[in-house]
């Protein structure tokens, strides 16, 4: 593999993970809206299935964050990486 095709490698994955960023960010607005739906229909109830739901749905909510500066330090990195090649 040539430097050049390295290069553009490293340009498609920081564009991969940029675009990553924007559906993942699209796809948790979304489930964070249902969320909220389905927090004020079931608020209150006491039921075992519920409340399962609840802790998933906080264990997932927990980890978007994570999950976005991870598609974020892959860009940075890929992107410097292709900085230092020149």
């Amino acid at each position: 593999m040539s430097v050049g095709e390295v290069k553009a490698a490293l340009r498609a994955a920081v564009e991969a993970a940029r675009q990553g960023r924007r559906v993942f960010d699209k796809a948790a607005s979304e489930a964070e809206a249902a969320t909220g739906t389905a927090n004020a229909i079931l608020r209150g109830s006491q039921h075992e299935d519920v409340k399962a739901t609840h802790e998933a749905l906080a264990a997932a909510r927990a980890e978007v964050e994570p999950t976005r500066r991870r598609f974020d330090d892959t860009a940075e990195h890929a992107g410097d990486y292709l900085t230092r090649l020149g």
